[in-house]
C-alpha cells in the first residue's frame, strides 16, 4: 500500500512530497520536519508561507502539530520547494520564560508549565505516576535571560522527570517508558522480529569517567542566614565509581543542597547511567514507517535487539529518538536511536534553597 504524506495548512492539504525527514527525540522539546516537492516552472506553486500553522500525516496518523518555519525555494530548470518546521513546542525553545514577577511559591511543577506555555497555546500533559513529582516547590524563579525550555527542563530535574513533546504539540513530563515496541533482529527476518537493515554502534569514553564524585553539604545554610562558605558547601564526598573505566578520569558533581549518603549515592549512580547510556548507542535503520501493528515507531518504547555480529544479543533498550525519511535512493526507512533505560531513570535533585535572610 502506497505512503500517504499530507501537510495540513488550515483547510487545504497538501500531498504529492517526494522527500520527507521527521525526527521526534526523547530529549528534545520539539519534534521537526522537513518535506521537499519537484515542479516543472509551468506550474503554479501554492502558497506556502512560514508562520503558518500546521498539521503532518502519515497514513493518517499525526507525526507533527505546530508551524511552517522555513520555506526554501531552488530555481533551475525546474522549481524545488523545501519546506520545515516543528512542533508548537519549539516556541518554548526559542522564547523567553516570561510571567508577571517570575516568581512562584508553593506551587507544582506542571502548574509553572501551564503558566508558562499559556502564552504560547501549548497544552501540558503530565504522565507521571510517581507522587513524588508532584511535590511543590517551596519557592521557584525564572533566571535572566531563561527560554521556557531551560527553565522548565532545570524544573523538571529537580523533581526526576523527562519533558518532551508528542505529535498533537503538547508539553509531556514523563518518565523511562516500558511500554515494549517489539524485537530487532539483524539477519533473516523470522515472525519474532523486525528485519533490520543497517546497523551503526556508537562507542565511546568521552564524557565517561572512572570516578563521579558528588560533592555537598548536610546543611542548609550558614549562622544567621548568611550563605555558607565554599568549604562548608562542599564537605561531604560521595564517591561512584565505573569499572569500565580502567583509567584515571574523574569528575566532580555540585550537588544542589543538602546531600546525603543516599542522595549522593542516587545521584552520582545516575550520571555514571546517563555517561554510559549515550557512550554506547546503536542506531538501526528499518524498512518502512510502521510496527508490525501498522502503527508508526515512536521514541520512549522498549525494544530487544538482537544484532550479534555486532555484538549486541538480547539487548533490552529504549528507543530515544525515531527519524523517519523518504527520498529517491532509499525509499521509506525508519532510523531508531537506541540506548540503556536506566540512562534516563534520573533521580530528583534536591531543591535549590533560595536565602531570603534571618530578618525577612
Amino acid at each position: 500500500m502506497a505512503n500517504t504524506i499530507e501537510l495540513i495548512l488550515g483547510n487545504k492539504i497538501y500531498s504529492g512530497w517526494k522527500t520527507l525527514n521527521v525526527t521526534r527525540s526523547l530529549e528534545d522539546m520539539a519534534g521537526q520536519f522537513s518535506l521537499g516537492v519537484t515542479v516543472k516552472h509551468g506550474d503554479s506553486p501554492r502558497v506556502l508561507m512560514p508562520g503558518q500553522s500546521c498539521q503532518l500525516e502519515i497514513n493518517g496518523q499525526r507525526v507533527i502539530t505546530g508551524y511552517v518555519d522555513t520555506v526554501e525555494t531552488r530555481i533551475d530548470d525546474e522549481r524545488t520547494i523545501t519546506v520545515s518546521g516543528r512542533d508548537k513546542t519549539g516556541d518554548l525553545v526559542d522564547c523567553a520564560a516570561i510571567h508577571g514577577k517570575g516568581q512562584w511559591r508553593n506551587v507544582t511543577l506542571e502548574t509553572i508549565a501551564k503558566d508558562l506555555c499559556k502564552p504560547f497555546s501549548v497544552v501540558v500533559r503530565w504522565e507521571v505516576k510517581t507522587a513524588s513529582a508532584a511535590t511543590v516547590f517551596k519557592q521557584w524563579q525564572i533566571e535572566p535571560g531563561e527560554t521556557v525550555f531551560d527553565n522548565l527542563s532545570r524544573a523538571a530535574r529537580h523533581r526526576g522527570v523527562l519533558v518532551t513533546s508528542n505529535a498533537l504539540g503538547e508539553l509531556v513530563f514523563t518518565t523511562a517508558g516500558t511500554e515494549k515496541a517489539g524485537v530487532l533482529v539483524l539477519g533473516p527476518a523470522d515472525s519474532q522480529g523486525v528485519k533490520i537493515q543497517t546497523i551503526d554502534t556508537y562507542l565511546t569514553w568521552v564524557d565517561r569517567f572512572s570516578l563521579y564524585r558528588v560533592k555537598g553539604s548536610n546543611a542548609a545554610g550558614g549562622l544567621w542566614g548568611e550563605t555558607q562558605t565554599p568549604a562548608q558547601s562542599t564537605a561531604i564526598n560521595i564517591d561512584v565509581r565505573d569499572a569500565e573505566i580502567t583509567r584515571y578520569r574523574p569528575t566532580i558533581i555540585l550537588a544542589d543542597d543538602n546531600l546525603t549518603t543516599a542522595k549522593g549515592n542516587a545521584r552520582g549512580s545516575w550520571e555514571q547511567k546517563r555517561s554510559l547510556a549515550h557512550g554506547v548507542t546503536a542506531t538501526v535503520g528499518v524498512t518502512g514507517w510502521f510496527k508490525p501493528n501498522s502503527q508508526l515507531w515512536q521514541p520512549n518504547e522498549r525494544v530487544t535487539l538482537n544484532a550479534q555480529p555486532a555484538g549486541l544479543n538480547e539487548k533490552e533498550l529504549l528507543i530515544v529518538s525515531v527519524n523517519y525519511t523518504l527520498d529517491n535512493d532509499a525509499g521509506t526507512v525508519t532510523k531508531l536511536e537506541l540506548m540503556p533505560r536506566d540512562g534516563f531513570n534520573e533521580p530528583a535533585q534536591p531543591e535549590p534553597k533560595i536565602n531570603d535572610g534571618m530578618w525577612k
